[in-house]
């Protein structure tokens, strides 16, 4: 084994992720490739924005969880860009928070909008991921970026008052793995539906490991996205230890694709042998974001109080490399909106660290 792979498998690990037993397959050099886009803007995740049918059934499942001062907005009505077109947009809005990331769930009532075309195409989900600009220039400067790469903005605020927030989500989805990228602006550094005073949620969703995507092919996502300036996407085979399937002994592999620039991992899964959880999301929704991890303390202790909140674990499994032995479990979320949360556990050091 390479000086190079040790020091992968080392980062892997440290990071919680799972074991990969073909540590030479690696992508293309371009995996190397460092960010280009303002890291500023780009290295956090403010909100993640989510489709769903019905908003009362799906925010009391996550208040029942461990989600604390959630905000129900009432149904509200206005004028939106939507792919060149003014529109009247009609839809419910909840929020919530995961530590510093928003959690914003959308009903869509009446009007066309990306959130009912996603609706319409993918069902229940996350539709988008968004990034704050900090100013009304910055928040144009990178709408220009994006359109010089090729990336038209879906749907926007349109023209708005001086001082006033902005949105626009930019058109990533089809090339991207299923996510569009949301631009915002909020003045004075207010982001709309945000809670007066921060109120802790239950274990152990106070802070986000990681953020997920399926698709069917990895290595075109990474080009996507580094063509467009987020940097080298590393790729590698895995195959877990200890693989359950739905109760049952697991066969699943994939290959999984890396971000690491954030402040948050983003993982890209591609399922190569089944049968998996990642397939059954490919094969009900298509590409797009499958699950959001949380790090736990003790694996056996927190699938067993998350059962008691009704949700149960579909597939699991573990790792045991150099950088260190950790364990994951996926849970039967989706059923509540279409989005799967992962348990990461990490054995501790033998520092405590």
């Amino acid at each position: 084994m390479s000086k190079a792979s040790v020091l992968m498998l080392t980062a892997i690990g440290a990071l919680g992720i799972i074991f990969c037993v073909d540590v030479e397959s690696f992508s293309a050099p371009s995996e190397d490739a460092k960010p280009t886009v303002d890291m500023s803007i780009y290295g956090h995740v403010v909100q993640v924005g989510w489709v769903v049918k019905d908003i009362d059934r799906v925010v009391d499942y996550w208040e029942k969880l461990g989600l604390k001062n959630i905000r129900r907005f009432r149904i509200g009505e206005s004028i939106q860009m939507y792919r060149g077109k003014k529109y009247s947009v009609t839809q419910r809005q909840a929020f919530a928070d995961i530590g510093d990331v928003q959690i914003e769930w959308v009903q869509p009532i009446k009007g066309t909008s990306a959130c009912s075309e996603f609706l319409e195409k993918h069902g229940e989900g996350v539709s988008h991921l968004a990034y704050a600009a900090t100013s009304p220039e910055q928040f144009d400067e990178q709408i220009k970026y994006f359109e010089s790469k090729g990336i038209a903005v879906v749907q926007s605020s349109g023209q708005v008052p001086k001082g006033a927030g902005r949105f626009a989500y930019l058109d990533t989805a089809p090339q991207g793995g299923g996510l569009d990228i949301e631009l915002l602006y909020f003045p004075r550094g207010q982001i709309w539906g945000a809670a007066k005073e921060a109120v802790p949620n239950e274990y152990p969703f106070n802070r986000i490991a990681q953020y997920a995507f399926v698709v069917r092919d990895v290595r075109a996502a990474g080009a996507f996205y580094e063509s467009l300036g987020f940097g080298g996407m590393p790729v590698d085979h895995n195959v877990s230890l200890d693989r359950i399937y739905r109760g049952a002994p697991g066969k699943f592999e994939m290959d999984l694709g890396w971000g690491r620039f954030g402040d948050v991992v983003f993982e890209w899964i591609q399922p190569l042998v089944g049968p998996s959880i990642y397939d059954e999301a490919l094969q009900a929704r298509g590409e797009g974001f499958h699950h959001l991890a949380f790090e736990v303390k003790d694996m056996d202790e927190a699938i067993k109080l998350l059962a008691a909140r009704d949700a149960h674990v579909t597939q699991s499994g573990g790792w045991d490399n150099p950088g260190g032995k950790g364990r994951f479990a996926y849970l039967d979320t989706e059923r509540y909106g279409g989005l799967t949360i992962e348990l990461l556990w990490n054995q501790p050091t033998a520092s405590g660290q």
